[in-house]
């Protein structure tokens, strides 16, 4: 009996040790192989990636190769539009994050901060930029009844006011896990943030350049959802203080 007991033991252990070993394989297969699209890439190379699937309609090289010390790093697309990488988060085995100045160079291009703040002006707002963002603020009218279609029919304006090519924004910008690939690069001026003060508080609305999904009718519906928002949080505060 002792014996039998040993050699199920022993098979066990064996089982055990086999299934353990074939996670590891797995595991390996995922982190350095053909599972991961960051194995074997160099930092330009991780870069370039990331930008042709940014910019599904665009070819990039590399000018100047990524330089760590400097965080920078200088590319171009196919028609020597020349522009800086920057940003550098994580360029690891699981994790690559950047940011670059491609949409913000082509901006720049067609005078896009004059036309902001021209347009934001004739509705009543200002315009607040960084070297990344770009913002517009207002304050809620005497009459805030137009308000939506005040705001609806500016931010359409100021989308339209410029071109700009196919985006395709990472959904997982901003945050890595822990065991699992994420890779991305996050365009500068991408974002336009709209912010409306409201009665002590304020609507934030936020919109993309070059997403093909806004249309019309969603700018519309964000803004229309901030703005109801908002005016409940205003109606509990009153609620709250009676």
């Amino acid at each position: 009996m002792k014996k039998l007991g040993m050699f199920l033991l022993t098979l066990l252990l064996v089982c055990v040790s086999l299934s353990g070993c074939s996670e590891l394989v797995e595991l390996t297969k995922d982190t350095y192989g053909e599972n991961n699209p960051l194995s074997g890439k160099n930092t330009d190379e991780r870069i370039i990636m990331c930008l042709e699937e940014e910019y599904p309609e665009h070819d990039f090289v590399v000018v100047e190769s990524f330089n760590k010390e400097n965080d920078s790093g200088k590319f171009e697309d196919k028609n020597g539009i020349e522009f800086t990488v920057h940003g550098l988060i994580y360029d690891n085995t699981y994790h690559f994050g950047c940011r670059n100045d491609y949409l913000k160079v082509l901006l720049e291009s067609q005078d896009y901060l004059n036309k902001v703040s021209d347009i934001a002006k004739e509705y009543g707002f200002n315009v607040d930029y960084s070297e990344e963002t770009i913002g517009i603020e207002g304050d809620e009218n005497t009459d805030s009844s137009d308000s939506i279609d005040r705001i609806s029919e500016m931010v359409k304006k100021i989308l339209n006011s410029v071109d700009t090519p196919q985006i395709m924004y990472p959904k997982e910008a901003g945050s890595f896990s822990t065991g699992e690939i994420n890779y991305y690069s996050i365009p500068c001026w991408g974002q336009l943030t709209c912010l409306y003060h409201m009665q002590g508080h304020t609507a934030v609305m936020t919109f993309r350049f070059g997403d093909e999904s806004i249309t019309e009718e969603k700018i519309r519906g964000i803004v229309t959802a901030a703005i109801e928002q908002t005016k409940k949080n205003i109606e509990e505060d009153e609620i709250n203080k009676s």
